[in-house]
């Protein structure tokens, strides 16, 4: 009877490590593909939280879409198919007004280090209408980056507005209402989809960052890169997780998580730059020509711009932000910030690491559960 009675109670006390085990286990969901740049940054992240926690945190990742598709990861991660996942707002405008008023912004992203500071700080602590917009999802936002600067691939060599006169233009968001100033028609297809776009005739002009030469195939097909910045994508945040899971976790084991976020926006960001730079050496040797167009392209982009910003806000409006001129004004005053703070502390990556650091997620409360 004390056999079966021990045998019991060891059975119970095992079955409870395991329960809490598996309590301390992160699903990570991504629909990004394996490929995808940003994957390995993610893996380090994963393996510093493991080692620093000896192990009582554990990820399992799942990248493109094995588990949700982008436009189910915010659902998903809410759900608790996943406990954590890149989410990317243009997906599911309807749920997610504020993260698709953010990416209007896009235009203004010729930075991409002063922007990828910017939406880290203004989605955690100057946006209350962004922490309400993840808290719908159950969803505690943690770490984005901004992309590099989108460019157009062309079929043909643009060189001034006129030259875009009905011209198919891959357009999304505020890119789309760029291309109709310019007298082009706007084609909504996905980054993807503008490969064979391209190379049906359907689109004249691809719209992505000079890494799609290569990561997206279009140097087979846009020979002519013109590479004044049209502002790099804002709508998307790399890692975000359900607030059960953040409430189960210690404060050490939180603590260890935002230890290690600004590597991991850093080592995204800086490894963007690096691709593109590659790309543009690699495929300017097999033939694409990359340049800057006339004067007059550049200033009509930065007009469109000024006058735009207006339309941001009442688009915002339209959206259902409650106060859209509020986050516009947190953004011009970010940007403001970290020029500053990158003009007087340079721009290498360690730096900027230490600076995301002190100014951003040592602010994160890891003491206290989200209520």
């Amino acid at each position: 009877m004390k056999k079966i009675l021990i045998g019991g109670l060891i059975g119970a006390s095992l079955m409870t490590s395991l329960a809490l085990a598996e309590e301390k286990k992160i699903v990570y969901a991504s629909y990004l593909s394996p490929q995808h740049i940003t994957n390995p940054v993610l893996e380090a992240f994963f393996r510093a939280i493991e080692k620093d926690t000896d192990g009582s945190i554990k990820f399992e990742s799942h990248v493109g879409g094995s588990l949700l598709s982008g436009r189910d990861i915010p659902g998903g991660v809410r759900d608790g198919v996943a406990d954590a996942g890149y989410f990317v707002g243009s997906y599911i405008p309807s749920e997610m007004p504020v993260d698709n008023y953010i990416a209007q912004f896009s235009l203004w992203n010729s930075e991409p280090l002063v922007m990828t500071a910017v939406l880290n700080e203004l989605e955690l602590f100057d946006c209350p209408e962004c922490v309400d917009e993840y808290r719908k999802f159950n969803t505690k936002y943690l770490a984005s980056y901004a992309l590099t600067p989108y460019v157009y691939h062309c079929k043909e060599e643009l060189k001034t507005p006129a030259d875009f006169q009905g011209k198919r233009i891959r357009g999304v968001s505020s890119y789309g209402d760029l291309a109709k100033a310019l007298g082009a028609a706007p084609v909504n297809v996905s980054p993807d989809e503008a490969y064979e776009a391209l190379n049906a005739g359907i689109l004249d002009c691809a719209l992505h960052s000079v890494a799609a030469q290569k990561a997206r195939s279009y140097g087979e097909v846009a020979k002519y890169v013109i590479l004044d910045p049209l502002g790099g994508y804002l709508g998307a945040s790399t890692f975000n997780l359900r607030v059960e899971k953040w409430n189960s976790l210690t404060p050490d084991e939180r603590a260890a998580i935002t230890k290690h976020l600004p590597e991991l926006v850093a080592g995204a960001i800086f490894n963007y730059i690096a691709e593109d730079e590659e790309v543009q050496s690699v495929y300017t040797k097999s033939g694409t020509k990359f340049y800057h167009a006339d004067p007059s392209f550049a200033a009509f982009v930065e007009d469109f711009k000024a006058k735009y910003r207006p339309q941001v806000i009442k688009k915002g409006s339209e959206l259902g932000v409650r106060d859209p001129a509020a986050i516009s004004d947190a953004i011009d005053k970010l940007m403001v910030k970290w020029r500053k703070l990158l003009d007087e502390n340079g721009r290498d990556k360690e730096t900027y690491t230490r600076l995301l650091n002190d100014e951003i997620f040592s602010r994160i409360d890891t003491q206290n559960p989200i209520e």
